[in-house]
């Protein structure tokens, strides 16, 4: 069995669509011959985190928990405050330090802590080779420096594309990142053993942005465990449309909720057939929207409850942000709900990086962002039965075992410095 050093700042039981990849590998490589030792962030005490994702870790795997600088510092400070007021002084001290360290990122301060431990965890138990999975940046930069300080080689995963794409409204790059975070990135890249990420088109960015052509693809994924259980349908009449994710600027429910009302000014008579149930963010948008009468907002819910929604619905919705990632994103409830066997309706550019896989598996029907009119037509026509969406075929593929099999196959020619074809 060899040893990775799995470098992953968003792990259990912090809830994050990134937590969901690095959780999903750590727990599949045992059975590809390489053993994790997961090095992660142990997350400030006000951070909104799930307990219940702590037990879809497997057991045995060693996870060492490493804090911000900034927080490690304020607590040393700030030890001798009684303690009535003790964490409300270290979680301010905490704050005013880490917003000095943000290159390049706010999780800056994560660096020289989570280098030590990772040298001494090399020392006690050694590893063969070392992964990091970014967002945050900060764990290319961890990575490089343990692989200076072991002789390790490094491999790096693209959840995202590092420079901002301009047009993104939850991008924010202050001038000093602008200035120094190229400069890092691609001395991250170029020392790199190999490099991974999730999208076709990410495949060919990165590589321009970072000055290499031989990325690895290694999408993102579903786990047939977490499908493989029945989940009886309510019978109730109603036919329920399904969400399951975040809502933030140009990425959410606004299309839908405005094809709804679209729908209810035309006196649509089989709306009061729907039943809309969205479930990962906070609770009101469709009260604003004027659709509370059919929509179900339930707020964030563990994976499992998120899982039963999805398997309870009659068709599931998929949004992309606007912008750059339209086109270049490929999120991991798509695969997901593929493996709920439902239809999916899904708003995304046509030949957008969801569009593709889509075609080559069946399972979804496409309409153009922004195109209320349209949507509306679609929901009209399922709510009458005549939506008809082929079922999605070979998506083994996307199985986590499988992308799993991938991973280990670069981390295996990564430690024994051999070269491999990109995998595409």
């Amino acid at each position: 069995m060899r040893r990775v050093l799995f470098i992953a700042y968003l792990f259990p039981p912090i809830p994050n669509s990134g937590t969901r990849r690095s959780l999903a590998f750590a727990n599949q490589l045992p059975d590809l011959g390489w053993e994790p030792i997961v090095l992660s962030w142990d997350a400030d005490p006000h951070v909104r985190l799930d307990p219940e994702l702590l037990a879809e870790v497997r057991q045995g795997t060693r996870v060492e928990r490493v804090p911000l600088q900034s927080r490690h510092r304020a607590e040393r400070w700030l030890g001798w405050l009684p303690r009535r007021w003790r964490q409300r002084g270290v979680d301010a001290l905490a704050w005013r330090l880490r917003e000095r360290a943000t290159v390049p990122d706010l999780a800056a301060g994560w660096l020289p802590l989570a280098v030590e431990r990772a040298v001494r965890l090399h020392e006690e138990l050694g590893f063969d080779v070392i992964y990091a999975s970014g967002w945050p940046w900060t764990a290319f930069l961890i990575a490089r420096e343990v692989s200076r300080r072991t002789g390790k080689p490094y491999v790096i995963d693209y959840r995202d594309q590092w420079t901002p794409s301009g047009d993104m409204a939850w991008e924010h790059a202050s001038p000093l990142q602008l200035r120094e975070n190229p400069a890092l990135e691609r001395a991250a890249a170029r020392d790199a053993a190999a490099i991974i990420t999730v999208t076709r088109t990410l495949v060919s960015s990165i590589g321009r942005d970072c000055g290499r052509d031989d990325l690895h693809l290694i999408t993102n994924g579903f786990e047939p465990a977490d499908f493989a259980a029945d989940v009886p349908r309510l019978d109730d009449g109603l036919l329920r449309l399904s969400y399951t994710g975040v809502w933030r600027p140009g990425y959410g429910l606004g299309d839908l909720y405005a094809a709804i009302q679209l729908l209810n000014e035309q006196s649509c008579p089989e709306l009061s057939r729907l039943r809309v149930v969205a479930a990962g963010f906070e609770p009101g948008a469709a009260a604003q929207a004027g659709v509370g009468r059919w929509v179900e907002e339930l707020g964030p819910v563990p994976h499992g409850r998120a899982v039963e929604i999805m398997k309870q619905s009659d068709l599931l919705f998929l949004p992309v942000p606007l912008g750059y990632y339209a086109k270049a994103s490929l999120p991991g409830k798509l695969f997901e709900y593929l493996a709920c066997a439902r239809p999916i309706l899904a708003a995304v550019p046509q030949d957008s990086e969801v569009d593709q896989v889509l075609r080559e598996v069946g399972g979804g029907l496409r309409v153009e962002p922004g195109d209320v009119p349209a949507l509306a037509q679609a929901l009209r026509t399922w709510l009458q039965g005549g939506l008809q969406v082929p079922p999605a075929q070979g998506i083994e593929r996307y199985s986590r075992g499988a992308t799993a099999r991938r991973l280990a196959t670069v981390l295996a020619a990564a430690a024994e410095r051999r070269p491999l074809e990109p995998l595409r």
